[in-house]
């Protein structure tokens, strides 16, 4: 029994001892500055920021395409696709839209006090509201261009009813089954509101001469000549050379120097889808507008419709299948200077002497 005693006591003592190596060892390393701490085992380096060594699992960060428009879905009723500055109305295609945000052309004319530039076959003679605000800028930038008032606006908006009795009376004057002159009612472009027919105090109006200027300058104002002598086969339309027609300003300005007509825009605009490349132009101040085409879903009343967050922009039905979203970047292109009409300088001086006041007429 004694022998087991002893034997506890030594393996204490022992204990002690080893405790003590330890100890010593210990505060030798605290001694040497921290540097080195022993740990089960293992020797860390104190210096050593091990947070820079760590691996996180992080999301790959995607490069911002600040060029890029976020879009939304905003549902909308099919019936918008027979609605808007974009609608085909022609002798195959009929106007279904609606006949609101009509205004009498005169009255706005007397709102901003430009009676003095142009005038109006009489108070009746109706337009939309956005295409009477630019068809005044337009006629009102002519007069002080070339000190000319003698244009007229004959005629804008048409009633179905009203275009079914010009088509009767043009059958009645010639004797023919169908009027060549006239379209059938519901199928005439008067109907939208979009359009207007010129002449002049003193005569017909052919846009030549100053009024080419009108020609020149049409689309900065989102007019298009709408039906161009070398695309009567397409615009089923004969030559007219006072016809004019609102589309928008990048729309027109597009037209008007590809020299196309509305059916082959509106067809080229068809490949521009919303899942695919978006339709860049530039309207003829530089402002970037980006344009795609989405169909309208057929299985429903309405069409979820991708539109941008952020941005201004505009729908327009083409009035068979579809709407065209034209979105205003906010930003602007370089655009070439512009050139001075030919007829502007050589006619200013007699267009001055020679014309007349329209509204001492009025």
């Amino acid at each position: 029994m004694g022998e087991t005693t002893k034997t506890t006591k030594n393996s204490s003592a022992g204990k002690r001892v080893l405790d003590v190596i330890l100890s010593l060892a210990l505060l030798a390393g605290v001694g040497y500055g921290g540097y080195f701490v022993a740990t089960k085992g293992t020797v860390i380096d104190q210096n050593t920021n091990y947070t820079d060594n760590i691996i996180e699992s992080e999301e790959p960060t995607i490069p911002i395409d600040e060029n890029k428009i976020i879009f939304e879905n905003q549902e909308i009723s099919n019936d918008m696709i027979y609605n808007g500055s974009l609608i085909l109305v022609n002798n195959n295609t009929a106007f279904q839209g609606a006949e609101d945000d009509i205004i009498s052309l005169y009255g706005l004319m007397l709102e901003k006090g430009t009676t003095h530039s142009f005038g109006v076959r009489d108070a009746e003679v109706k337009v939309r509201q956005e295409n009477a605000e630019n068809l005044i800028a337009m006629f009102e930038d002519f007069y002080s261009q070339v000190y000319d008032n003698n244009i007229v606006v004959q005629s804008g908006y048409r009633s179905k009813e009203r275009q079914q009795e010009l088509y009767d009376q043009d059958l009645a004057s010639t004797g023919l089954d169908y009027s060549e002159k006239v379209s059938k009612a519901g199928y005439s472009e008067h109907q939208t509101g979009w359009s207007v027919d010129l002449t002049l105090a003193d005569g017909e109006y052919d846009g030549t001469g100053v009024y080419n200027w009108i020609n020149e300058h049409c689309f900065e104002y989102g007019m298009i000549l709408r039906y161009a002598e070398d695309k009567t086969d397409i615009t089923g339309i004969a030559y007219e050379p006072w016809h004019y027609r609102y589309v928008g300003k990048g729309h027109a300005y597009y037209i008007m120097q590809n020299h196309l007509c509305l059916e082959e825009y509106l067809d080229f605009l068809h490949q521009y889808v919303y899942d695919g490349e978006h339709f860049r132009i530039t309207d003829y101040d530089g402002k970037v507008y980006e344009i795609f085409f989405y169909p309208a879903d057929t299985a429903n009343a309405t069409t979820m419709l991708p539109v941008p967050s952020s941005l201004n922009y505009s729908v327009s039905g083409n009035n068979t299948d579809g709407f065209i979203v034209t979105v205003d970047t906010g930003k602007f292109a370089e655009v070439p200077e512009e050139s001075v009409p030919e007829n502007s300088e050589e006619n200013l001086e007699e267009n001055v002497e020679n014309s007349e006041n329209l509204e001492n007429e009025e």
